[in-house]
Order: structure tokens, then C-alpha cells, then sequence
């Protein structure tokens, strides 16, 4: 028997073809009608030509194990090297019965039995063992008979039962050994009392017919016994015609509840040039592990990850596919042999490959070597290559020594010394999550910035299910992210400057509020206003004396000619200063559109400056593929705004010429005023000086009921008045828009929510369809979240005017039921309203909103951090369990970044993982991450340093890597679970020895049957 070639071995286990149901000559005689050696030769030949794929076989014998001897004698004779192993194989009759009351036949029973067991001995204890408890068919029911089964033996039973048939009847029998054979059926118990026995125990396989026990009828007669024989077997025979057929006739027996492992087989009545199916090298069933018994023990244990009916396993179609993909093996060692701290020469499973050893053995040693050799981009974070460990300063000249190599499955490879580093100009070959990394990215504060490490390795992982065709050239998702939401971030930002202007009106009119009381200023309006009704007063009796004069002196030519001119030149005076006001106005207005409109051209030439950028932009990608017209116009009518802009000049050119000419015409007024007034007070100072009085009551008059403008006027106080009154409606309106602003935002944000959806929605399509991902309790969903960010807007509250403001603050998040605008804005326009109020309490007095904040902040500054929603950001939406990321343990955190790695990532690169199981319970391991690294393995290679048994044993490696040092230099072997030593290094290292694995059997055995 050969169990494969030394690398092999050490690979674990590998695909192979078993055909375990290869009828010997004696079954082929009857379609062939040669003589027994003819066969015997032919068969032997055309073993020997199968193809190397089917490279075990079980040959097949009723009762009798001569085809086995003979072929076994013909590979110990130097044929048949294309045969790995070859397994004898017994098939026997059931004394139970399939098929239609018109058509009954036995249930075939096959005992696959270990190849390094003698046949004779098999002979001797098993057919030996069977000869007591064989009766005759139920025909011959009277007739008993007893006997080692032989060939002769069985000759003479069939002479009995011929004897006991009319002699019309013998010409339908055939020879005495054939009836005799035909015949003999056993008891499923005794076989089994047989192979529990001390001579067979574990060292034995059953498998039933699949076509004989699928017609045993299921009724209430028969269906306990049928599923009895089933589940009494460890495997399901058949021989498919087509095999498509396979994967569904599984699953109907695993929904039967029945053995559900079916394996094809060729039963082979037939050479290989027959048409029949039933033909040599006519077997699909690939089996990945050791060409032992214990091997195939192994696989059907693990029938779902070992076994495949097909033309090619998906396994092997991966690396015929993807060669580049897949490491063959790994070398490291020193061309020197004085330097022999590494000498490792170690092929690699292709599947999921486990390195054990116990601590400071060298696993992460040999892990480090191999992500090197596959250019990882961590080795900063390399355990052993690191410059505190053989990479240190006095290591170095001994360090450079040595090298790894990687052996691609093309041949390829690559090696570099064990003191390289990162080599940019070299792709990334593998992925590699070291200890350090993950312990690292896993501990950091959600609470910080650069808790974001974590969540960009899971948008790295993110990226990869996002088509090429689909990236726009970029090279990472935050690019990709960026350049998809750059339109969002201007209007965003647009939208912020917009709500700054609302947040400046709101602080004004407030401040405007808090320092205007209604009271106040109805007291000073009142005092205004009998201030006015004295100087009215006085006005009335300047009046009344001036006009006395006049009627004392109306007979007065000379006076009365001064007092007309006086009066005259009043009246011009007034005139003119009308004229001179309006041209002021005039002059104002039109300066004041002048200003507006040069604002206006100035953004109109940022955007005609945006717009030709953009046409630049636009034309490095259309170049060469479409041409025409620019992408976009801007049409700026230009000769409008200068023939406007000529005009207003000229207008306020003759504004400016016209209120000269008028400064001087007032001037020439002012000295004719005063000559009238100098000739009037020397003809009449009694007149005069009354007229004066009149004219400065009146000033008075004047002066104290004023304008809009002056605060201290009654005019001025009743608009301030009115303007308190109607400061309440201003400020709800404000606050009104304030809200509005920022929902514009909000919206604006929405927006680059959508397009974040839209690029996660592969990735969310596939978390939400893996059942590894939704047993790990892993959901995805894109989400505007609340940063950290947000605590610093309550720091700008002075505590001791707020009272628990400042904490109901803080505490906002943890009211939300989400970030939705419904449930945002009823908080931020509550925050609002208390801020309006002593204490921050709802029912407290009006206060100055500014008067809230800490000397340091600035009400506009604190209202922008509170509303320009800068504290909102879009993320991708990760719970673990229920529980958001930030919420979730190191262990946990952990456990969503290997199984990113193991389950959501696209890439085919090999996957390196160091102690995936820190910070994990077992149930975790069994239950979440090994389901995980079973999924990745089925899509790429994965290499896993481990202490687990969990993760290596129930996670079914393919290959175990034992890595120690011994004499002082590390040493590596390995092979797969099935294999005794492999399995005896994995228990002592794993489960601390079989005594402590025993104890610790017996116990839960001792409890459990308690319960």
C-alpha cells in the first residue's frame, strides 16, 4: 500500500479519486465468457492503465478475497505504481429483501476492511467468525445447514438445495458453488457483533447499496428496519450514470434523516472499452485526505468539506484557474551552513492550513516568513521579523544570513532576506493580520479619531466587492468615497455658509431682546413725550409774543420789508436743503447698487473661472471619445451690467455736479441769511430775539420727536418700542429658519448617504445573504452617525449658569432612537429653546443666549457646532449582535475583523492569520469563527497560527504545521489529522496530553449522564 509521496505527506491531505467498488474477474467472467487467467490478465492491464487520478481503489469480493490477493501480489511485483492504495473489500447479502413482490433481491452490505490487514486473517476471523449464524434462503426454509464458509462448503450447499428441486426444475439452477452462493445471506447484527469485536474494532468500514435499500418500501411494516440498515452504515454506495444527480440525493437523505454520504463508485461488471456505465476507471468521487482507512474514516466525518462527485472538486478548479493564487511551498534557510537556526523546506495545503506549537516555538516565526516572502505591507507589526526581536541591532549580521522563499503553484518565486522590508515596487501577495495589528486596531478608544484605523481596514475589506468597472480609477474606497460625494461636500458647505447669515440675524435679534426691555423704553417714551408737550408749549408762547411785536410795529415800512425778505429766504433755504437731501439719497442708492452689482460680477467671474475649470476636467476625460461643444456654458451678458454700470456713473456724476452746484447756491443763502438777520436785530432786537426764541422752540420741537434713527427721539423710541414688540415673532421665525438650515443640511448629507449606499450595497447584498456573517450576528447598513464630536458642543456651556442643561446636553445620543431628521430636530430645537432660558430649563425666564456660554465661546460659534451638523458624518452601519461597533470588546472587535477577512473578502491572495481566537470563548470559536475559516479556505488559501484545539481540530485543518525548537533551531513537520503522529503532536500541544483530554472526557461524560 503507498500513502503518497513525502511532500505529500507533509502537505496534509490532497484530492484523489477512490473507486472502492472494482469487481475482481469473478464477477467478470459472466459478461466476458474467457477463461479466469485471460481475465485475470486483462483485468490486471487495465489497472494498471487507469489514470493516476483514480489513485485508490477497494477491490471487490464476494466472500472470497482471491482478486484482492492477486491484484495486491501484482503491486508487490512492481505493477500497478498508478495505484496509491488498494483496499479489500467484502460484499454480502442482507437477509432482508428491496424490489416489488415480482421482483425481490437482497440488500448488498460492503465491509471495507484496513489494507494492512492480512486477507487470510480476514478470511479466518471475519467469513470464519460469520459460518455459525448463516442460514439458507427463505425458499429452503426446513432445510438447515452449518459450515466454514469455502468454496467447497458453499459447492455442498448448493448440491442441497438442488436436491430439494423437481428434476424438471434443475436445468434453471447453475453449478452447486453458484446456488450455493447465491444462496447464503447474513444478519446485519451479526456482522456488527463481529466488527465491534476485538479483532475488528475501528479497523473497518460499512457501506450499503444505495439502489438495493432505496426499494425497501417505506411502510409501517419496514421503515424502522430500512432506516436501521442505513444508519447502521458509515457510507452510501452507488454508481451514478450521471452524476449531477449527487449533490441532490444527498440532500434528500440528509431530510430523510438517514446516513446521507454518498459516494460513487464504478461497480465495474465491465472492462474499460465497454459502452456500459458500470465500467473500469468509470468513478467520480474525489476524497481530499490520506489514502488510509483512518484517512477515509476522516473524510466521511467531514463528508461535506472532503467529499466531492464530479468531474473536478472546486478545489482543484481554483488553483487550475488560479495558479498565481496559491503557495506551493515555502523555503527559509541560510545558504551558509554555519547558519542553521532555519532550515524549513515545507510544501502547503492549498486549504486551510493550522500552525501549532506551543509558545515561543516559532509559529509566529514561521508566519512572519511567509507573509515576507508575500511582500505584506505590515511588517512593522511583525512579531518575530521585528527590530526588538531577530531583527534587533546585535542580530543583524546573523539575520541577514538567512532568506524566504515562496513557491507559487506557477512555478513562480520570490526571495527575499529575512532583513527586507516592505517592498513598494512589488505587489502584496498576501494578506496578512499579525497579532500586533489586530490587538492594536481592536484596543483603540471608539472614542477618538483614530478609532477610525479599525473601521478602514473593514471599508478596505468593503472595496474589494466593488467592480473594477465601477471604481472610476480609484485605488481605495475613501478615494472612491470622496470623489462620489465631492458635489455633496460643496453644497454642504454652501449650505453652512447660508446658515451662518440665519445664526448672525438670530444672535443680533436676541442680543437686540436681552438688552431692550418693553417697560423701559414706555417709560422713556412717556417722559419723551411731555418733554415734547412743554416744548410745544414753549413754542405756542414764543409765538404768541413774537406776534405781539408784529402788531405793535406793523406801521414799520423798513421793518417789514427785512421781516418779508427774512421770511423769504427761509423758505429758499428750506427749499434748497430738500433739494440737497434728495441728492444725497439719490446719490447713496445709486452707490449702493453700484457695490451690489460689482459683488455680483465678481462671483460671476468665480463661477466662469469653476465652469472653464470643469470644461478642462471634463475634456481630460472625453478627449479621444466624444467631441463637440464644451460640457458646460455660462453665459455672463456683460455688455448689460457695462452699460448700466456707465450710466449709474454718470447719473452719480451729475448727482456729485448738481449737489455742488447746490452747496454753493446754500452758501450764498446762509450769507444773505445772515446779513437779513444782523439788519433785523439792529433795526428791531426786541422783534428779533422773539423770532429766534420761536425758531429755537421749534428746533427743540424738532429735535425731541426726531427720527426712526435716533433711539433717544420719541419717533425713535416708538420704533424701538414697536420693534420690541414684534421681536418675539422674529426670533421664532429665526429660530424657525435656524432649523430649516440645518435640515438642508441634513438633507444635503442624506444625499451622500444614498451615494455611500449605493457603493456598499455589493458588499450589504452579500453580508446580508452569508449565513457565516448572520450566524456571527454581523449587519450592514449605511447610516448617518453621531461622532464623538458631539461632546465638544456642550463644553462651551458655562456649567454654573445652566444647571443639568449641560449634561441633558451631552446626553442627546443616548435619547435618540436614531439619527433620522424627525428624531434630531424635535432635540436640537428643544437645545434651542433652553438655551433661551435661565438655567437651560424649559419654564425658566428669557435670558441672553450668549449669556449661557463660557467667556470663550461665541454664541454664533457655539450655534454653528450645534447646527451646521458637522457631529454628523456618513458610515457604513456595522452591528455586532445588536451592539454598534464602537460598543463591541476587543474580542469582539476582533472577531468582525477575521471574519471581514475570512468570510466578506473577494480577494483570492492567500490569507494569514495570527491567533484569530484571542479574546474569543470556545462556543465563539466553534460556533462563529471556524465556520468562517471553513468558507475562506473553500475560496482561498488560509494559514492560521493557533493555541486552540477548537480552531484546528473541530475546524477540520487540512494541513497542521507543528512548529519547535529543538538543539536549538527551529524545526517544522506536519501532515494531515488523519495521520497518527500528526494527530498525537496536535493532542499533547492542543489539548495538554491524552491523559488531561481523558479527564476531561470522563467528567463532562459523567456529568452529562446525570442530566
Amino acid at each position: 500500500m503507498l500513502v503518497g509521496t513525502e511532500a505529500e505527506r507533509s502537505r496534509g491531505t490532497a484530492w484523489r479519486i477512490w473507486d472502492l467498488h472494482i469487481h475482481t474477474p469473478s464477477s467478470l467472467v459472466q459478461h466476458y465468457g474467457a477463461d479466469t487467467d485471460h481475465i485475470w490478465d486483462r483485468f490486471i492491464g487495465e489497472l494498471e492503465a487507469l489514470p493516476p487520478d483514480i489513485s485508490v481503489i477497494g477491490i471487490n469480493d464476494y466472500w472470497f478475497l482471491d482478486g484482492y490477493k492477486r491484484v495486491l501480489d501484482a503491486k508487490r511485483r512492481g505493477r500497478l505504481q498508478n495505484i496509491e492504495a488498494i483496499f479489500p473489500v467484502i460484499e454480502m447479502r442482507l437477509d432482508q429483501f428491496g424490489g416489488t413482490a415480482g421482483d425481490l433481491f437482497r440488500v448488498n452490505l460492503h465491509v471495507v476492511f484496513d489494507p494492512e490487514l492480512d486477507a487470510d486473517f480476514i478470511q479466518a476471523q471475519f467469513i470464519g467468525a460469520l459460518q455459525p449464524k448463516i442460514n439458507l434462503s427463505p425458499l429452503h426454509a426446513g432445510l438447515k445447514w452449518q459450515a466454514v464458509i469455502t468454496k467447497d462448503s458453499l459447492a455442498d450447499l448448493g448440491s442441497k438445495i438442488k436436491k430439494t428441486v423437481p428434476e424438471s426444475e434443475k436445468s434453471r439452477y447453475g453449478s452447486d458453488l453458484i446456488e450455493g452462493f447465491n444462496n447464503i445471506n447474513v444478519r446485519l447484527e451479526d456482522v456488527q457483533g463481529i466488527l465491534d469485536g476485538p479483532n475488528f474494532k475501528g479497523r473497518t468500514l460499512v457501506g450499503i447499496g444505495k439502489t438495493e435499500w432505496r426499494n425497501i418500501k417505506w411502510n409501517d411494516q419496514s421503515i424502522a428496519a430500512k432506516k436501521n440498515v442505513i444508519n447502521s452504515s458509515h457510507f452510501v454506495f452507488t454508481a451514478y450514470e450521471d452524476t449531477a444527480r449527487w449533490a441532490s440525493d444527498v440532500q434528500m437523505l440528509r431530510e430523510s434523516q438517514v446516513t446521507h454520504k454518498v459516494l460513487d463508485c464504478s461497480d465495474a461488471h465491465y472492462f474499460a472499452d465497454s459502452d456500459q456505465s458500470m465500467r473500469l476507471g468509470e468513478c467520480q468521487t474525489w476524497i481530499n485526505t490520506t489514502p488510509t482507512l483512518a484517512g477515509l474514516a476522516y473524510a466521511i466525518e467531514e463528508f461535506d468539506r472532503r467529499v466531492y462527485v464530479g468531474l473536478e472538486p472546486p478545489a482543484l478548479s481554483r488553483i487550475r484557474r488560479n495558479p498565481e493564487r496559491f503557495i506551493e511551498r515555502v523555503r527559509i534557510s541560510s545558504g551558509k551552513q554555519e547558519f542553521d537556526l532555519f532550515n524549513h523546506d515545507l510544501p502547503l495545503n492549498s486549504g486551510f492550513v493550522a500552525v501549532v506549537g506551543n509558545k515561543g516555538q516559532g509559529k509566529s516565526a514561521f508566519l512572519d516568513c511567509i507573509a515576507l516572502g508575500g511582500n505584506s505591507s505590515r511588517n512593522n507589526e511583525f512579531a518575530f521579523l521585528s527590530p526588538t526581536r531577530f531583527l534587533s541591532t546585535s542580530n543583524q549580521k546573523s539575520a541577514r544570513q538567512y532568506s524566504t522563499e515562496l513557491v507559487w503553484a506557477t512555478g513562480a518565486s520570490r526571495k527575499v532576506p529575512l532583513d527586507q522590508s516592505h517592498d513598494h515596487a512589488v505587489p502584496v501577495s498576501v494578506e496578512y493580520l499579525p497579532q500586533m495589528f489586530v490587538e492594536r486596531v481592536c484596543n483603540l478608544d471608539p472614542e477618538t479619531d483614530d478609532s477610525d484605523e479599525f473601521e478602514r481596514e473593514l471599508r478596505t475589506v468593503l472595496f474589494t466587492h466593488i467592480p473594477e468597472s465601477d471604481r472610476a480609477g480609484e485605488k481605495t474606497f475613501d478615494a472612491l468615497l470622496a470623489q462620489k460625494t465631492q458635489s455633496s461636500q460643496t453644497d454642504i458647505r454652501r449650505l453652512r455658509d447660508e446658515l451662518r447669515a440665519v445664526v448672525r440675524q438670530y444672535v443680533a435679534v436676541t442680543d437686540f431682546r436681552a438688552n431692550n426691555k418693553s417697560t423701559e423704553v414706555q417709560g422713556r417714551l412717556a417722559l419723551k413725550e411731555s418733554e415734547v408737550n412743554t416744548a410745544k408749549a414753549d413754542v405756542d408762547a414764543a409765538k404768541a409774543l413774537l406776534a405781539q411785536i408784529d402788531a405793535e410795529s406793523r406801521d414799520d415800512g423798513e421793518l417789514a420789508a427785512l421781516r418779508q425778505q427774512s421770511e423769504e429766504i427761509e423758505e429758499t433755504r428750506s427749499g434748497w436743503l430738500t433739494k440737497r437731501s434728495s441728492n444725497d439719497h439719490q446719490q447713496a442708492q445709486v452707490k449702493q447698487q453700484l457695490a451690489a452689482m460689482e459683488v455680483l460680477a465678481h462671483k460671476a467671474e468665480v463661477i466662469r473661472s469653476d465652469v472653464a475649470e470643469l470644461n478642462r476636467q471634463a475634456e481630460e476625460v472625453l478627449r479621444g471619445v466624444v467631441t463637440g461643444e464644451p460640457f458646460l456654458h455660462l453665459t455672463v451678458n456683460s455688455s448689460r451690467y457695462d452699460s448700466w454700470r456707465a450710466a449709474s456713473e454718470a447719473l452719480l456724476a451729475d448727482l456729485k455736479s448738481a449737489s455742488e452746484v447746490l452747496g454753493r447756491e446754500l452758501q450764498a443763502l446762509e450769507q444773505a441769511r445772515r446779513e437779513n438777520t444782523d439788519a433785523l436785530s439792529a433795526a428791531d432786537s426786541a422783534r428779533e430775539r422773539a423770532r429766534q426764541r420761536v425758531l429755537q422752540s421749534e428746533e427743540r420741537v424738532a429735535a425731541l420727536l426726531g427720527d426712526e434713527s435716533d433711539e433717544e427721539s420719541h419717533a425713535g423710541l416708538a420704533a424701538l418700542l414697536k420693534r420690541i414688540d414684534e421681536t418675539p415673532a422674529r426670533v421664532d421665525a429665526l429660530r424657525a429658519e435656524i432649523i430649516e438650515r440645518s435640515e438642508n443640511i441634513y438633507r444635503a448629507l442624506d444625499s451622500q448617504l444614498r451615494a455611500v449606499e449605493s457603493l456598499y450595497a455589493p458588499a450589504s447584498h452579500f453580508i446580508a445573504q452569508s449565513e457565516v456573517v448572520k450566524n456571527a450576528g454581523l449587519e450592514f447598513n449605511a447610516e448617518l452617525r453621531l461622532l464623538s464630536t458631539w461632546k465638544s458642543v456642550s463644553s462651551g456651556l458655562d456649567g454654573r449658569r445652566n444647571g443639568d442643561f449641560t449634561d441633558w446636553l451631552t446626553d442627546l445620543p443616548q435619547r435618540l432612537e436614531d439619527t433620522s431628521w424627525e428624531q434630531l430636530s424635535a432635540q436640537l430645537a428643544e437645545a434651542l429653546s433652553r438655551l433661551e432660558r435661565e438655567r437651560g430649563e424649559q419654564d425658566g425666564e428669557l435670558r441672553n443666549p450668549s449669556s449661557a456660554l463660557r467667556n470663550s465661546t461665541t454664541l454664533e460659534a457655539f450655534l454653528m457646532s450645534m447646527f451646521d451638523l458637522s457631529w454628523l458624518e456618513v458610515r457604513f452601519g456595522l452591528t455586532g449582535d445588536g451592539q454598534p461597533l464602537s460598543q463591541l470588546s476587543p474580542g469582539q472587535r476582533g472577531l468582525v475583523l477575521a471574519l471581514f477577512y475570512l468570510v466578506v473578502d473577494r480577494r483570492m491572495t492567500p490569507l494569514l492569520l495570527d491567533q484569530p481566537e484571542e479574546n474569543l470563548d470556545n462556543e465563539t470559536i466553534a460556533s462563529k469563527l471556524v465556520p468562517a475559516i471553513h468558507e475562506a479556505a473553500g475560496r482561498r488559501q488560509t494559514i492560521v497560527v493557533t493555541h486552540n484545539a477548537n480552531l484546528a481540530i473541530v475546524g477540520d485543518a487540512d494541513q497542521i504545521v507543528h512548529c519547535q525548537v529543538q538543539d536549538q533551531r527551529f524545526t517544522v513537520s506536519s501532515g494531515s489529522i488523519a495521520e497518527l503522529d500528526v494527530a498525537k503532536f496536535a493532542l499533547n500541544i492542543l489539548e495538554g496530553a491524552k491523559p488531561a483530554f481523558d479527564n476531561r472526557r470522563h467528567k463532562y461524560e459523567a456529568f452529562l449522564s446525570l442530566v
